[in-house]
């Protein structure tokens, strides 16, 4: 049996959405964004992510769902080592 990913925090722009659904999640949750913005910009979110699905030729969500995530890449330990590299960049210590 195959798990849902749920995106729980830091979706506030359409653009975040679809990074999210993107990477792989078969949802996600923007209560917080809503209570920041109000309800009505539900309407905000689902328009930019239905002018980004029809700029690109897109015919559902589905069909774009998860296309950015490792196991649609086509060379996985390729996918792995450039994230880890990309990381290992990122990090700052304190001592440095």
């Amino acid at each position: 049996m195959r798990a849902s990913l749920a995106a729980t925090g830091g979706a506030h722009t359409p653009e975040d959405i679809l990074k999210l659904l993107l990477a792989g999640s078969d949802c996600v949750m923007v209560a917080s964004s809503l209570l920041k913005n109000g309800p009505d910009h539900i309407g905000t979110l689902v328009r930019g992510i239905t002018d980004w699905l029809v700029e690109r030729e897109y015919t559902s969500v589905e069909q774009m769902k998860g296309s950015l995530s490792q196991q649609a890449c086509p060379d996985p330990d390729a996918f792995e080592r450039a994230n880890y590299m990309k990381a290992l960049k990122s990090y700052t210590s304190e001592f440095a």
